[in-house]
């Protein structure tokens, strides 16, 4: 039902935006046409990406503004990718009597994206205010009893109570030892009894869902006695983890067959974006060479007549999950570069495990030039299309310097290597390793589409004013 109703939501969008778009004098039904595909690229990308998203899921243990910004992401995902597949596959050009065709229609786009998002957004608002008044008046309401009583059982009722579209009463706090229940009973959740007296409550049908919040490592038994008892009684059980306190890891619960696994993981999980990042790197890649075919062949010409050696530079990288290939530059150095950087050592202006030096004598004259406006990165667009790197990433490092990573550090190599990434369009040559490794992180951490547009446009500034590159 969700789903039809949010396809009725983005085609009442579309029907807006023909109206807005559409002169009085003209009929609607050519424009209705043309702009027809527009309408099947949201509802698809928008059904994967609520899917990914689990908009079609139970959201009564989802607040409300995360609920809306989930929906708003997703809204942006569906109109982001709209837009990158318009401009690289919709036709444009003038007819034989001066009439232009085809195009980007951007005032119908703007209106389309921006209603769709309003739409969507106050039918999801509307939804779960009409939900939560529901539950507010005691329909649908579940009663809640707690087992176990200590600071995660706190913290734990003071979300519940907070979220009052939950439509959660909570019955009170069961625990074998009732002094632990003094700040439990301060929240105005009252202690029950010992937790021998679940069964009882259980038989007697008063509760809904159960909450345990014991240790697991210390009352494992205990815990999966509850379990069984509540599994028997047909009550849900909520299992407050403290397994793995981990640092920047997220926990995910996932089944393989029958089997439940918890992933922890650090590196994003949103297989639906994933799969239009690779969609992106892999027709941008194919666009862009068949666009730079001569201006690459008429490079790799100058840089085979600017000084003696192979045209190409290939040099083994580490990618994703230290993964090694080969990536292909354009050659800017003498030939023995590697060898004659061991006497320069003592020059290099970075910290940490790179190298990098301004007026470096391994580069030839051309490779000065190629090197200021990053010509030479082109070729990795082979790279790109053949998967081992993408558009946008951490820059893939070479194994020696892999070799002097933190343990932390290997992270960035979590994803896979980019042609250009948060580094080069922040300073570049400028920033520090350190400083440059956080960058990387804090990309992977908070990476969306937006954010790989966002970068490629910084990206194409920084390129053509040949800023921070040696």
């Amino acid at each position: 039902m969700l789903a039809i109703l949010d396809t009725a939501c983005i085609v009442g969008a579309f029907a807006t935006a023909i109206h807005w778009s559409t002169e009085l004098y003209k009929p609607l039904l050519p424009e209705v046409r043309t702009n027809l595909l527009y309408l099947f690229v949201v509802i698809l990308v928008w059904f994967a990406a609520a899917f990914e998203r689990h908009l079609w899921s139970p959201t009564r243990r989802q607040d409300v503004i995360h609920y809306l910004a989930t929906v708003t992401k997703a809204v942006g995902d569906a109109c982001v990718f709209c837009v990158f597949v318009m401009v690289l596959f919709t036709r444009s050009g003038v007819t034989d009597d001066g009439q232009k065709f085809g195009g980007l229609d951007h005032t119908f786009l703007v209106v389309f994206c921006a209603t769709t998002l309003i739409y969507l957004l106050t039918f999801r608002l509307s939804l779960r205010l009409i939900v939560r008044e529901l539950r507010n008046l005691g329909v649908n309401s579940h009663r809640v009893l707690i087992v176990g009583a200590n600071e995660r059982t706190v913290h734990l009722i003071q979300v519940l109570k907070t979220q009052s579209g939950l439509g959660y009463t909570l019955e009170g706090v069961l625990d074998d030892e009732p002094g632990r229940c003094e700040e439990t009973d301060a929240t105005g959740v009252p202690y029950q009894g010992k937790i021998a007296t679940l069964k009882e409550r259980l038989i007697e049908g008063e509760i809904d869902e159960v909450y345990i919040s014991l240790p697991v490592r210390s009352r494992y038994e205990e815990i999966q006695e509850i379990a069984h008892l509540c599994e028997g009684a047909g009550v849900p059980v909520h299992l407050v983890a403290d397994l793995f306190p981990m640092r920047v890891a997220t926990s995910r619960l996932m089944h393989l067959e029958d089997i439940p696994l918890l992933n922890l993981s650090t590196i994003p999980e949103a297989h639906g974006k994933v799969f239009m990042k690779r969609a992106m790197d892999f027709v941008g890649s194919t666009l862009l060479l068949i666009a730079l075919a001569i201006p690459l062949m008429v490079l790799a010409i100058l840089v085979k007549l600017d000084s003696k050696g192979p045209i190409f530079f290939l040099q083994e990288r580490v990618g994703q999950n230290q993964r090694r290939f080969k990536m292909i530059k354009f050659r800017s150095m003498i030939v023995n570069a590697e060898e004659v950087q061991a006497a320069l050592l003592e020059q290099n202006e970075m910290d940490g495990p790179v190298f990098k030096i301004k007026n470096d004598p391994r580069i030839t004259r051309l490779g000065r030039f190629i090197r200021k406006y990053s010509l030479d990165e082109f070729p990795q667009l082979f790279n790109v299309w053949r998967g081992e790197m993408s558009l946008v990433g951490p820059r893939p490092p070479i194994p020696a310097e892999v070799e002097q990573y933190t343990w932390s550090q290997r992270r960035r190599l979590s994803i896979k290597p980019g042609m250009t990434g948060s580094w080069q369009v922040s300073g570049r040559n400028e920033v520090g390793f350190e400083e440059w490794v956080e960058m990387d992180l804090d990309y992977i951490d908070s990476w969306s589409i937006g954010l790989d547009l966002l970068i490629l446009l910084k990206t194409f500034r920084a390129v053509v004013a040949g800023r921070g590159a040696s």
